[in-house]
């Protein structure tokens, strides 16, 4: 996993964004406005930043799901011998409290 932003969320927890990691932006959850990969994101670094602003909701797909995805004692995203998951976390932008650039 290439670690390219980490989401700081309100509760205190965080979400680690690999580059292959998709993050989307819309103000309906149904409808996915802008997407992204953590790379480049990472590269637009400001542009992340506006669309916390300016949405309401964060939509965040782990690329694989060898790398586990929990929030909040639930699995969103995993892989072991006898399953595998990977289901979208949704976020309102209103509990991020910021996004870190994990290269600057």
């Amino acid at each position: 996993m290439d670690i390219t932003l980490n989401i700081c969320i309100n509760d205190g927890s965080e979400i680690l964004v690999d580059g292959f990691d998709k993050i989307s932006f819309s103000n309906n959850v149904l409808e996915k406005t802008c997407t992204n990969t953590g790379y480049s994101w990472q590269k637009s670094y400001p542009e992340i930043l506006n669309a916390v602003v300016e949405n309401k909701f964060l939509i965040f797909d782990r690329h694989d799901e060898k790398d586990s995805l929990e929030y909040r004692d639930h699995s969103f995203a995993f892989r072991n011998e006898i399953t595998e998951k990977n289901q979208p976390l949704i976020l309102t932008t209103q509990s991020i409290t910021t996004i870190i650039d994990m290269y600057n």
